[in-house]
């Protein structure tokens, strides 16, 4: 159980880093999307790297971590609802701003899927710790692999994604 919230408080810290990377680039792409909250642009990427910080560092804290669970599973609804919005609405080639967007990666439907994997990882690990789960080795080690191929499969499902988008930006 400590190990997947370990995960997950990774996973946003590199989304917060990413960010904070080219602060200019996201506030950029934050701006090509559609339906985005009619707010100052540079208070809007300030508060997502807030959220996104804060989560990580609550998912630590014994007795903040369904809290940060909520909040980090809000953010991620929040992403995938303005991902399948854009979609929809025929806003698809543009950046999705992922986790190290640097690679410009067009919005997907395959976007939609790998951010319900990761939320069903914020349920999992919220469903656990309201059962009361106790931390034992097995469940360590359980924790481990499974962190472990989550981890293996959303690489290489990112680059897959990416792979697609090029190909399609090839095809025009």
């Amino acid at each position: 159980m400590n190990l997947l919230l370990g995960l997950l408080s990774v996973f946003w810290l590199a989304s917060a880093g990413h960010k904070l990377a080219d602060v200019q680039r996201f506030t950029h792409t934050l701006g090509q999307y559609k339906w985005v909250i009619p707010i100052k642009p540079e208070l809007l990427v300030a508060g997502v790297i807030l959220a996104e910080v804060v989560a990580a560092i609550l998912l630590l804290l014994s007795g903040y971590q369904l809290l940060a669970l909520a909040l980090a599973g809000l953010l991620l609804t929040a992403y995938t609802a303005l991902i399948g919005l854009n979609i929809v609405s025929g806003n698809r080639d543009l950046d999705c701003g992922c986790l190290f967007g640097s690679q410009e990666q067009g919005l997907s439907a395959s976007l939609l899927w790998r951010n319900a994997g990761i939320l069903l990882l914020h349920l999992t690990a919220a469903l656990s710790l309201q059962a009361g789960a106790l931390t034992h080795t097995s469940d360590v080690l359980i924790s481990l692999l499974f962190g472990a191929v989550v981890l293996l499969v959303g690489v290489i499902a990112h680059q897959l994604i990416r792979n697609q988008s090029h190909i399609n930006a090839l095809k025009r």
